[in-house]
């Protein structure tokens, strides 16, 4: 995507009360991922830190870069577990949302786009749609009151 493109889609305004608590499950999980490695990071410190500790006494007490190694790694584990639940939250309001979408091609695009936060151009690739066929179905999304009144077109009809 071009930045403009980002800009621009940064900027759309939608109608479905769903989509902002779709999206936000891309971002939760981000955030999971970033304390994740974070405290990777702090549990190498600590081990460094306790690696270089002998058995002969020095001066009392444990050494402050210990100590505050250790808040933060509590700290962070602290913030992981609120991370966690809300990321379980998120996740089971979505799965209700998705599964409550009857059109399979539709859960599957809104899956793809909205939830996994898939580029336009990977999504329209992957589902072999055209750019018009995209915007048709983006819209259509996008400016029904919720994923429940979205009136979808399929791509077949089948006749009865």
């Amino acid at each position: 995507m071009h930045e403009n493109e980002t800009i621009r889609e940064a900027e759309r305004y939608v109608t479905n009360r769903d989509i902002p608590l779709l999206t936000q499950i891309y971002y939760t999980m981000q955030e999971i991922v970033s304390l994740e490695n974070r405290s990777e990071w702090q549990n190498e410190r600590l081990y460094s830190v306790t690696k270089r500790l002998k058995g002969m006494p020095g001066g009392g007490g444990l050494p402050s870069g210990l100590d505050a190694a250790i808040a933060e790694l509590d700290e962070m584990n602290h913030d992981y577990g609120e991370a966690l639940q809300r990321y379980v939250h998120e996740l089971k309001t979505a799965e209700r949302i998705l599964n409550g979408i009857e059109s399979r091609t539709m859960r599957t695009f809104v899956q793809m786009f909205y939830v996994d936060n898939i580029t336009k151009s990977k999504v329209m690739r992957e589902l072999d749609m055209t750019e018009y066929a995209f915007e048709r179905a983006r819209e259509s999304i996008e400016q029904a009151q919720d994923m429940a009144h979205v009136k979808w077109r399929e791509r077949f009809q089948y006749k009865t």
